[in-house]
């Protein structure tokens, strides 16, 4: 398997969902819902496309031999590439899960959250419907690491600033302060992966449980 493959995977998964919130909890038109899963699945087409560009270039006669100084800028640049998408991922749920609420007023979430803090923030909808007993602890532990990592990826150049291992869907990241954190070559994907279907699965309980 090679990362344009495990992309090509996660962008079918994203149709199979964009099509499935069409069909069980959206609203006829443009729903803002759908149209989130609609635009993860054009993101990672993008870097699918790039992937694919690369991973052809790399394959090729004319590529120069791979020593370990050049192996590590390929690896990299496969970092980079897929820790983009996991950051705009985030970012797109993150507001079509506020926007969302407007759907569902009657569960109180964003009233709960607003008296946290003056603007509505993605955690503290969470944090309320762990404390409105929306969600399990065990479900906003897991929202809470995919923040935090997508917070030191965004905003600390993806050095960590505690100590541990964390395992999500089937890999582990490792961190140490200081450090880059690490984990498998496919980790920003299946992080990726993991948000679209937490959302997914968000958004069906409030549609579940809350008019829309």
């Amino acid at each position: 398997m090679t990362i344009a493959n495990d992309l090509s995977m996660l962008r079918d998964s994203c149709m199979s969902y964009a099509k499935d919130v069409e069909k069980q909890i959206a609203n006829p038109g443009n729903d803002l819902r759908a149209m989130c899963f609609w635009n993860i699945h054009n993101r990672v087409k993008l870097t699918e496309e790039i992937m694919v560009m690369y991973e052809r270039v790399w394959s090729s006669e004319n590529f120069p031999d791979v020593d370990q100084d050049v192996s590590a800028e390929l690896t990299e640049r496969v970092i980079m590439i897929t820790k983009d998408l996991f950051i705009d991922v985030v970012s797109m749920i993150e507001k079509t899960m506020k926007d969302s609420l407007k759907f569902h007023t009657s569960s109180g979430l964003k009233e709960a959250a607003l008296k946290r803090t003056s603007h509505l923030y993605m955690r503290n909808i969470l944090l309320s419907g762990l404390e409105m007993g929306y969600i399990e602890k065990s479900v906003f532990d897991e929202w809470d690491l995919l923040l935090m990592i997508r917070n030191l990826a965004a905003h600390n150049n993806s050095i960590a600033d505690r100590q541990g291992k964390f395992r999500i869907s089937d890999i582990e990241i490792s961190m140490r302060p200081g450090r880059m954190m690490k984990g498998p070559l496919n980790t920003y994907i299946v992080l990726s992966e993991r948000m679209i279907a937490m959302f997914f699965d968000w958004l069906s309980k409030l549609k579940k449980n809350f008019s829309s």
